[in-house]
């Protein structure tokens, strides 16, 4: 059923360049089969001949940004570990920063942004500012960490470039599945979008949805302000008593102190964020305190946390695959339409995608580039890259439904899947299993990054093709940016693992990579009995939504997000609880409105913890 949409007023009916009212309110495409929900969205939500949006102010408007977002990024990851989503950051930036140049340069700066052109530079500045640097942060840190040196300058700027373009390629078959006929949430993508759609709005629907965004932001920076800025509030709020002989703060429950994750839940929903606080209870409340009792984790100085990858990457790795495996007829089209001709006549929608010509060409240039760089660059033998990519493949598709489920894609967790393989294959050479592990995340990174990217594309009616071309600009600009500043902030092995650059995720990758060289036998029996039994889980769950009746199945968790609590703290899962609580609240009333409002809210939340948090660890970086 078709969702209902404000009206328009006649001066806006009759723009040519006025977006049609369902591109302003819809968060989904209705539709009852794929081909209904194709020809809604081309009818009622494309917009790509309306308005412009691949153009060259788009283009260096994003590039600009994401020289920016690529920096703080890579300071931010060498601090704490983390990397932030720059989608919703991007688009602010973007409206921002042109609306300034028309106040200070007219006649250079033109007409406002189209929402279309809004959206290109979005994406140009994610590529360059999320997806080309994840693996410095991890991957590469732990290369100079173990060998005490970087490779080569054109070495390391080639890696990053092909690894990611390969990510972006992987991405493009599995489009048409995940985001426009199961319209998975990929919630930061969905927020990009409504934050796009409140700044172009129009008419009376502009002023509140305006305001709402602006309210979410101001509320989310001040709290982050008072906690990072002035440390006046902690990280999190604990919650006194004990469990299982241990303290709750020691196993990690309380309150973050943060609008953050409250906006991202309300975006993902009740259903993946139940299953997160059902998993957090579960691996957190049952299972860490037999953990720490049988001492596989000290119970003064231990991270649990790195125990809990190693089920909670079994069940995320499980659960993606075998869903895979069960809509086999998926696998089997994205195949057949990349190797063979189409036999039955094609939905108009199909001519928007890239084209097949494009992908075979680009996985024809790409693939022996990296190849090449992975041999000689980093000593892996040619058979063993080309698995690794073909590995990479495969990760790149659960990496890209956890991200569109949860939106936090597991990079960390598949690069344990690369690394233990490679332990096998390659046992005791811990060069290869660091490079292979590079392999993953960049274009796991990239991957997800794109169908983010398309998602807020989709929503609003853009040409995808012009959005994979962005996105490969995007990946161009941010190698060449963030390749020569890690050099510059990172020049020998003696900047890591100080004050000014603690970079966790370096060293946490390094150490998994010394024991994961020798195989999953130097792990405990208890730990790769936890990974069966995660992966067990997994089956039964993804087993159970396909085979109970329609009315049992949204009953049951979701394994994607069960997997993905082992990843986070529970007093993270918690705050995605709540904020996917508001979301269950809000649909019970059923206003479409209302919905809307909650998802402007909700960005903007995200938004301005993004920017401020960002400036905070800049400030206190260089002062």
């Amino acid at each position: 059923m078709a969702l209902p949409s404000p009206h328009a007023s006649p001066e806006e009916e009759a723009s040519p360049l006025a977006p049609s009212p369902e591109s302003l309110t819809l968060l989904s495409i209705p539709g009852d089969s794929p081909e209904a929900t194709d020809s809604y969205w081309l009818t009622h939500v494309y917009q790509g001949d309306r308005l412009p949006q691949f153009t060259a102010r788009s283009v260096l408007l994003g590039a600009g940004i994401g020289v920016i977002t690529c920096a703080t990024n890579l300071y931010v990851g060498l601090k704490t570990g983390l990397a932030f989503g720059v989608a919703i950051t991007a688009a602010l930036l973007a409206h921002a920063s042109h609306g300034l140049l028309r106040r200070l340069t007219p006649g250079l700066a033109g007409a406002p942004l189209s929402p279309l052109e809004t959206c290109n530079a979005q994406t140009v500045a994610s590529a360059a500012g999320y997806a080309t640097g994840g693996a410095l942060v991890s991957v590469q840190g732990a290369w100079l960490i173990v060998t005490g040196q970087h490779p080569s300058g054109p070495t390391l700027l080639a890696w990053t470039f092909f690894l990611s373009a390969l990510g972006v390629l992987f991405a493009v078959p599995f489009k048409r599945q995940l985001v426009d006929h199961e319209q998975l949430p990929f919630a930061s993508g969905t927020a990009a979008a409504t934050t796009i759609r409140a700044l172009h709005s129009t008419g009376a629907e502009a002023t509140p949805r305006l305001r709402l965004l602006g309210l979410g932001g101001l509320l989310s920076g001040l709290v982050t302000v008072v906690r990072d800025g002035l440390g006046r509030l902690p990280l999190s709020i604990p919650f006194p008593g004990s469990w299982g002989g241990l303290p709750l703060e020691r196993l990690g429950f309380g309150l973050e102190v943060s609008l953050l994750p409250i906006g991202a839940g309300a975006l993902l929903g009740p259903r993946t964020t139940a299953s997160l606080l059902l998993g957090a209870l579960l691996i957190h409340g049952v299972v860490a305190p037999r953990v720490f009792a049988s001492g596989l984790v000290s119970v003064e100085k231990g991270n649990f946390l790195e125990w809990s990858l190693w089920p909670g990457a079994a069940m995320l790795a499980t659960a993606s695959l075998l869903h895979f495996l069960l809509e086999g007829r998926v696998l089997r089209r994205a195949f057949r339409g990349l190797f063979s001709r189409r036999t039955s006549p094609p939905h108009p929608v199909d001519a928007l995608q890239v084209p097949h010509r494009w992908l075979l060409a680009g996985l024809c240039v790409v693939t022996p580039a990296t190849l090449l760089v992975a041999h000689r660059g980093f000593g892996v033998p040619l058979a063993h890259a080309a698995l690794a990519i073909a590995l990479s493949f495969v990760l790149c598709l659960i990496s890209c439904r956890v991200t569109g489920e949860t939106d936090a894609t597991p990079v960390g967790a598949l690069s344990q899947v690369t690394q233990l393989t490679y332990g096998v294959l390659l046992p005791h050479n811990i060069h290869a299993n660091l490079a292979t592990a590079g392999i993953t995340v960049n274009s796991a990174s990239s991957a997800a990054d794109l169908l983010t990217d398309l998602k807020t594309g989709h929503l609003l009616g853009a040409h995808p093709r012009r959005l994979f071309l962005a996105q490969l600009l995007g990946s161009v600009v941010g190698a060449l940016a963030v390749v020569p500043l890690f050099f510059l902030l990172v020049p020998d092995r003696e900047a890591l693992g100080g004050e000014r650059f603690p970079a966790p995720a370096a060293f946490i990758t390094a150490s998994v990579a010394r024991v994961l060289s020798s195989g999953l036998g130097n792990l405990e029996p208890a730990t790769r009995a936890a990974v069966g039994w995660a992966a067990l889980a997994a089956v039964v769950l993804v087993l159970a939504e396909r085979l109970l009746p329609q009315r049992a199945r949204r009953w049951v968790p979701s394994p994607l997000g069960m997997g993905l609590a082992c990843l986070l703290a529970p007093s993270y899962s918690l705050s995605l609880f709540l904020g996917g609580l508001v979301s269950a609240l809000v649909g019970y009333v059923k206003s479409t409105t209302a919905e809307g409002r909650v998802a402007t809210l909700a960005a903007g939340t995200i938004a301005g913890e993004g920017l401020v948090g960002v400036a905070i660890v800049l400030l206190q970086t260089l002062w």
